[in-house]
């Protein structure tokens, strides 16, 4: 029942933190494990990437390019037939007015050019950067870049619509796909019908690692295509790879470019972002994030399944219990994902596992504890008095024996037994006679424990020793002393009454006292002048105190 409390604080306390998101940052880490350990996700094969890569930059020269450059490549990808020429490039300030001409007409005469545009902090605020307006003129849409990694460096999330002020823009390879698809892009009113985040973010589905996983072609390879197609000559790019194709144009030679890491790899450029972000629209695979209810849900339910599966067991098994129960929690989340593209909470049901283990432990540490304390009592302790039984007080005789010859202290043992206990058994019956017993021993530990400490080394120590016999332990007395004592307890039994049927019985005990030599190798010889105290006690008439005659007397004080 314990543990059953305790299990429901953690699990409601692991959905409390789970609503916190503080462990975002871990379930974005295995998030990205996933992606890893997941097969590339087949490119949809409109998708081409046209790179300015170190030979095109040997070839033609360091940046910035001529206009001319980017005039032809748009004038070759409309002459093979593309469906668009999405740059990746900015042009925002004005070169020679003979190649931004070029360049303006060959935008004009392009069935489909997409330009980038992006928000940034200057000086006097965010303002929004566009291209020179005599090419954004002729472009057939624009489309934002602007993309900002988690806390811990890495890309997962881009924003589907971007809104500043009175400007706001589809992401571009966004803006691309709804065009590519016939749909409406998302603006400020109208959400894409795509799984997002709390945020409204849309959690990038990385189809694979950039170069391996899209085709890809040198810019200069193909302007040197081009030519040669015109020429009459054999192109070493064929037309038709190009026909029909989306071809996302960006930098992507190394120390050129604006490189991110990404959960597949620590080097991705940017038109690798918009291609895995275009590659998911139009295959229409996304990461679809579980919402905060199904993630508690499987907070709970896997809870639950520890509370219930992890209890019956104790000690190792319930750890070996646990890591197959956390592997198979693991295992479904990565089969949700790499099948279905939902992410679901992995670390805060772990986590509400591993503190039910704790807990388990805990909980199992305490019964155990418990069980041995009550085996330990039943085997200690006289079942009608609560006092010590006599096999365990000689076991306690003897350690203080030792102590005592170690510091060269004093004992002193009192056998009590109770006078005319078998009348009284004879007349009244066997439960007034345990009530009878019940009363001495209340009073023994009560005389005792009055008189001593907590400390048990220091404290005395009451046992039943057999029938209505009782043996309790004096530490640092002499016979003195063991004499008040016993003269203390049996004034206090007395005193005392035993009520049975609306009647009360005087009880009447006599107390021999014997004291710790030395000399003695067992608690057997002070015991015997004990209990020889307490047959002189018996013979002098009862309800009295006795201590043995050749018991050495207390030091001489100086």
């Amino acid at each position: 029942m314990i543990y059953a409390l305790c299990g429901l604080v953690i699990i409601g306390g692991v959905v409390l933190l789970l609503a916190t998101r503080h462990l975002e940052r871990f379930e974005s880490f295995v998030l990205d494990q996933f992606f890893r350990r997941r097969a590339s996700l087949p490119s949809h094969p409109a998708i081409v990437c046209i790179n300015i890569d170190e030979e095109s930059l040997q070839a033609v020269g360091r940046l910035p390019w001529p206009r001319k450059y980017y005039a032809q490549m748009a004038q070759g990808l409309e002459e093979w037939g593309t469906y668009a020429a999405v740059f990746d490039l900015h042009f925002g300030q004005p070169s020679a007015p003979e190649d931004d001409e070029t360049l303006r007409r060959a935008f004009q005469e392009s069935s489909r050019v997409y330009l980038p545009v992006y928000l940034e902090l200057q000086k006097r605020g965010k303002v929004w950067v566009h291209s020179l307006p005599a090419f954004e003129q002729h472009a057939t849409g624009l489309g934002h870049i602007n993309v900002t990694p988690d806390a811990d460096g890495i890309l997962r999330r881009v924003t589907p619509f971007l809104h500043y002020r009175d400007e706001g823009y589809p992401q571009l390879a966004v803006r691309v796909a709804c065009d590519y698809l016939g749909m409406p892009w998302p603006t400020l009113t109208s959400a894409p019908p795509w799984p997002l985040d709390r945020e409204g973010n849309l959690l990038v589905n990385w189809a694979g690692k950039w170069y391996g996983t899209f085709p890809h072609y040198s810019y200069v390879e193909l302007l040197r295509s081009f030519q040669a197609a015109r020429e009459g000559r054999q192109p070493t790019v064929a037309p038709e790879e190009l026909r029909g194709k989306i071809c996302l144009i960006g930098l992507t030679a190394m120390g050129m470019v604006d490189i991110k890491a990404t959960p597949i790899e620590p080097t991705h450029p940017g038109t690798g972002i918009q291609a895995s972000i275009l590659n998911s629209i139009l295959t229409n695979r996304f990461v679809k994030p579980a919402s905060f209810r199904t993630n508690a849900l499987c907070v709970i339910g896997m809870g639950v399944l520890t509370l219930l599966l992890v209890m019956p067991f104790r000690g190792m098994r319930s750890v070996i219990a646990w890591l197959i129960y956390a592997a198979l929690w693991i295992q479904t989340a990565f089969l949700l994902f790499r099948i279905h593209g939902v992410w679901v909470s992995v670390v805060h049901p772990l986590l509400a596992m591993s503190a039910l283990l704790f807990c388990s432990a805990l909980v199992s540490q305490a019964i155990e504890h418990r069980e041995r304390l009550r085996f330990f009592r039943l085997a200690s302790r006289d079942g009608l008095t609560g006092l010590y039984t006599i096999r365990h007080a000689r076991a306690m005789l003897l350690d203080a024996m030792q102590e005592a010859r170690k510091a060269r202290a004093s004992l002193a043992v009192l056998l009590i037994d109770v006078d005319n206990f078998k009348s009284i058994n004879d007349t009244h019956g066997h439960q007034v006679g345990d009530a009878v017993l019940k009363q001495v021993a209340e009073v023994i530990q009560t005389s005792t424990r009055m008189r001593r400490g907590s400390d048990p080394s220091e404290s005395d120590f009451a046992a039943r020793y057999g029938g209505e016999e009782f043996l309790v332990l004096l530490r640092h007395a002499y016979a003195k002393e063991a004499a008040m004592v016993g003269e203390r307890i049996r004034h206090a039994v007395e005193q005392a009454r035993v009520a049975f049927e609306e009647r009360t019985l005087q009880v009447t005990i006599s107390i021999g006292a014997g004291v710790f030599s030395p000399e003695d190798p067992t608690p057997d010889a002070m015991i015997r002048r004990a209990d020889e105290a307490l047959y002189q006690a018996k013979a002098e008439g009862k309800n009295r105190v006795c201590v043995f005659r050749s018991t050495p007397a207390p030091p001489a004080e100086h």
